[in-house]
């Protein structure tokens, strides 16, 4: 899933989708994201922005999906989630 979660977040660096509620709907409902997840951007808060950098980075070796948006960085260096609660 992590191909598919840096894709919905490269759509929000991209203004594709203008909120994160907004790109997991699309995902959820567009493309059938497992709706329990609550979305991509709900799952990488669930997880922990800094888990999931270290997630991406453990399979950045397989290429270019695996890489993390530098929005996840910035966010993760921030202390930011996507959501005020996760």
């Amino acid at each position: 899933m992590l191909a598919f979660c840096n894709e919905t977040v490269r759509c929000l660096e991209d203004n594709i989708v203008s909120t994160p509620a907004e790109a997991d709907m699309a995902m959820i409902m567009g493309v059938g994201f497992p709706p329990f997840r609550g979305g991509p951007c709900r799952y990488i808060d669930q997880m922990g922005l800094d888990n999931y950098l270290a997630l991406c980075e453990k399979y950045a070796h397989l290429g270019k999906a695996y890489e993390a948006p530098q929005k996840i960085r910035d966010m993760a260096a921030a202390g930011e989630t996507f959501y005020a609660t996760a």
